[in-house]
């Protein structure tokens, strides 16, 4: 009985780190707020489940993460025959409007205006340098499209974390 219980909890745990990971296309750090929950667990168990070694792999997928979902939007738009105005654009856009988007509606104002700066401002300076709106609304939904496929990358790599800590704690 009490090994079922165990892994009952193990499931449920499972459970709540696989939607908290969820909360990245929320705008919410979800595979920070999972690997806080994985800390935690291991903490309680005098890191002898996780050990401190797969803590730091951890934290450096999560770190890799974020470098990818920071500069894949921009590379795929640069990818796709972007000016440098068009790539400056994009990355200018997602970052500010991401800021932005985080004082007007608090949860997911930055994931939705991110897509919208990245989109705005990379058809705004594309525009600026070919004068081709049909080029310019290209290179905004090349913009658009790159920082949808980073948030899904960087939500992979909670994935794989998930996947880690599934391996060693399962008992």
């Amino acid at each position: 009985m009490t090994l079922f219980l165990q892994h009952a909890g193990l499931v449920l745990l499972y459970l709540l780190l696989f939607l908290s990971e969820l909360l990245i296309f929320v705008g919410i750090p979800g595979g920070w707020t999972a690997f806080a929950i994985i800390f935690i667990y291991d903490a309680a168990h005098r890191f002898g489940v996780v050990g401190w070694k797969i803590l730091l792999v951890m934290i450096a997928m999560l770190v890799i993460g974020e470098i990818i979902e920071s500069f894949l939007g921009v590379v795929y738009v640069h990818e796709k025959g972007a000016s440098r105005w068009g790539v400056l654009g994009a990355f200018i856009g997602g970052l500010g409007g991401a800021i932005a988007g985080s004082f007007v509606v608090s949860v997911a104002g930055s994931i939705i205006f991110g897509f919208v700066g990245a989109f705005a401002l990379a058809v705004l300076f594309e525009y600026g340098y070919y004068r081709s709106a049909g080029r310019a609304l290209q290179t905004g939904f090349f913009a658009f499209i790159g920082k949808l496929s980073a948030m899904f990358v960087k939500f992979l790599i909670t994935l794989a974390i998930l996947a880690i800590f599934i391996y060693v704690s399962w008992v």
